[in-house]
């Protein structure tokens, strides 16, 4: 067993201690709106749920190597707007494909040919085909971390879910270290668990 004391470790290190034993993480696959209308579509594995009363997602959005904010986050901080999409095993290579660094005036769904349809509520389009989609507005923005991470509360305005998502969530895919991913196969039931 390895220790540490955090102060005395590498960054290196805690980044990669964070990401490899804090897993499964689920996926949000966001897609938000530009000023200019241009569909960003981006995949972010620090998020979660907070509550569902009222419904409030988070999640957490750093920014590029240059400094600058991600399309992601501007778009947030500009609209207050995003849809949270869950993605499955079928969209698991273009997720991760739209995960890399497109320029502000393309959109990553466009570009990939990942179909979208309209939100009920918000203006970002969702992604069509998923499990599950999140329509969402901003409840809150904080600023964390020594090279600052935008943290986002988002409140769930909107849902649409796919049929048997509530009895199973097999073929949902979660985040694991590195470039790895896993997909949900097996799944314990302990509601009669005495």
């Amino acid at each position: 067993m390895n220790s540490y004391r955090v102060e005395q470790a590498p960054q290196e290190l805690i980044s990669k201690f964070i990401f490899n034993a804090v897993v499964p993480r689920p996926i949000a696959w966001i897609t938000t709106l530009s000023g200019e209308g241009v569909v960003n579509l981006a995949p972010f594995s620090f998020f979660n749920a907070v509550t569902t009363k009222p419904p409030l997602l988070m999640v957490s959005i750093g920014k590029r190597k240059s400094g600058e904010l991600k399309d992601t986050a501007r778009n947030v901080l500009d609209t207050g707007e995003l849809v949270v999409n869950v993605v499955s095993e079928e969209f698991l290579k273009v997720m991760h494909l739209s995960g890399k660094d497109f320029p502000p005036t393309e959109s990553e769904a466009e570009k990939l040919g990942v179909e979208l349809e309209p939100s009920l509520v918000v203006k970002p389009p969702r992604v069509k085909g998923v499990p599950a989609s999140m329509e969402c507005v901003v409840e809150e923005t904080l600023e964390l971390g020594s090279t600052p991470m935008l943290v986002v509360v988002a409140r769930v305005v909107a849902f649409h879910y796919r049929e048997g998502l509530l009895s199973s969530q097999k073929g949902i895919v979660g985040r694991l270290g590195g470039k790895r991913y896993c997909v949900v196969c097996d799944e314990l039931d302990l509601a009669n668990l005495t």
